[in-house]
């Protein structure tokens, strides 16, 4: 088992900020305010920084979520946020007050397999995937959501600094899909359960667009 360092910050703003869904626009607010650290956007001096996000952000019930993992989470504890002002699309408001939840979690093998279920849409599918995927029987459209899951998982975990030992097993139960909204473009985004073999966090993502606030996993029997 690997100890994993997480910080959660839920920010409160000044105002009303309410908004079924603005990750992505306080990412980029974020990123404007501290364009000096690329952990919070993923760029660097030479352009994108190609790895899992350490920094992941989410929104519940008007207030912004930040999660990091490893560095991020010694980042997000010292980050001067209180008062700050940010830009959210055509809103401008500011962080009134900060609650912070430290935790250290060992992640690894489990001792059986353990339910999760994804609070925001996992999105396993680019545009042009998703076309061969629709093509498939319903069989093989099962298996290939399997196999994309294990390879997701496999990669944040790598991620995470964490190295699996043995077999990965995961497996996805679809609810139901759901239209998603990232970078101007559309996905197919889906929501349901994920059974694997893997002890993770609640709070880590899989999928794309991950610090845009989509695959957010928490554990069934987890209290939110």
């Amino acid at each position: 088992m690997s100890e994993i360092p997480i910080v959660c910050l839920q920010l409160h703003f000044a105002g009303s900020s309410n908004g079924s869904s603005r990750p992505h626009l306080l990412r980029g607010a974020l990123a404007s305010l501290f364009p000096d650290e690329p952990l919070l956007h993923q760029h660097g001096q030479s352009g994108l920084v190609y790895r899992y996000p350490l920094v992941h952000y989410r929104w519940r019930e008007g207030n912004g979520i930040l999660v990091g993992f490893h560095e991020g989470a010694h980042l997000l504890a010292r980050l001067p946020l209180l008062d700050r002002p940010l830009q959210l699309g055509s809103v401008t408001t500011s962080i009134s007050d900060v609650e912070m939840r430290f935790i250290t979690q060992e992640v690894g093998v489990a001792e059986r397999l353990l339910r999760y279920y994804f609070a925001s849409p996992w999105l396993p599918f680019s545009q042009d995937n998703y076309e061969i995927y629709r093509s498939m029987s319903r069989n093989q459209q099962a298996d290939e959501r399997d196999r994309i899951a294990v390879g997701n998982l496999l990669t944040a975990l790598r991620g995470l600094k964490v190295e699996f030992p043995g077999r990965l097993y995961a497996t996805v139960q679809i609810h139901r899909a759901v239209p998603c909204k990232y970078k101007d473009q559309t996905f197919v985004g889906f929501l349901g359960t994920l059974l694997t073999n893997a002890d993770i966090p609640d709070d880590m993502a899989i999928g794309r667009a991950v610090s845009h606030g989509y695959g957010w996993l928490r554990r069934v029997d987890s209290s939110v």
